[in-house]
């Protein structure tokens, strides 16, 4: 008898010994063990799912806070415009008006382009992003900056001016130049 003969000779003799009842155990284990597993990989897709959610999140109130500091900024620039009232009802539309880059502006007209550039910037930085500023040079004024949040899942947002739809995020800030 060959060496080779033996050796499967002796591993079915050991195969024969082991009780019905224990046949397939192991089987049953790597399956417990593939189906706890697989639960504990869905948590965390669950887990990085919510925080990438978080992330945009962070990531589009980071921007309204520039941009709320940067129409802070123009205004604090333009000091002449801020006491004309030029600043003191600033829309969500985008007006036309001079290119101050090009040409030289009086102070009002520099408000309406600090206005444009703005709220053009909310345009392409946020989703659906717009701007507004209310008050004046006395009791100071309001910066609001909305966009269209999908992570809201079509809720109010509490900090939201009335009439403002569903899903729609805003910063608000209170400034004095």
């Amino acid at each position: 008898m060959s060496l080779k003969h033996r050796t499967n000779y002796q591993f079915s003799v050991n195969l024969c010994r082991v009780p019905k009842k224990l046949r397939g155990v192991s089987m049953l284990e790597i399956l417990i063990t593939v189906l706890i597993l697989s639960l504990g990989l869905l948590g965390m897709a669950g887990l990085v799912t919510t925080g990438m959610r978080g992330n945009i999140t962070a990531h589009y109130r980071s921007i309204a806070t520039n941009q709320a500091q940067d129409i802070a900024d123009r205004m604090r620039a333009n000091l002449a415009g801020v006491r004309d009232g030029s600043y003191d009802a600033i829309t969500a539309d985008i007006p036309a008006g001079n290119d101050c880059f090009a040409a030289e502006c009086n102070a009002a007209q520099l408000a309406i382009f600090d206005h444009a550039q703005w709220n053009t910037a909310n345009s392409i930085l946020l989703p659906n992003g717009i701007g507004s500023v209310a008050g004046n040079l006395v009791n100071g004024f309001l910066i609001t900056v909305m966009w269209t949040e999908k992570e809201m899942d079509g809720a109010v947002d509490p900090g939201c001016p009335n009439g403002i739809p569903a899903g729609t995020r805003c910063f608000l800030t209170r400034f004095s130049p």
